[in-house]
């Protein structure tokens, strides 16, 4: 994360967090890995709509509880 905070950054990082939640519960994803991923896939896709940053998102979380 970058030092300047950016409000809009972190309402976009939390949004996708809450989606995911449920989702890395399941996986035994903790909440640090989950934010790492959804700063990653913000990152990554900065103006893709949130059902395919979810999708990105989800695909991670597979990869990191494997």
């Amino acid at each position: 994360m970058s030092d300047t905070a950016d409000p809009d950054h972190e309402i976009v990082v939390a949004r996708l967090m809450r989606q995911l939640y449920g989702f890395a519960q399941c996986l035994g994803v903790d909440e640090f890995d989950v934010r790492l991923i959804a700063e990653r896939v913000i990152a990554d896709m900065p103006l893709m709509p949130d059902h395919d940053r979810l999708a990105r998102a989800r695909n991670w979380l597979l990869v990191a509880s494997a």
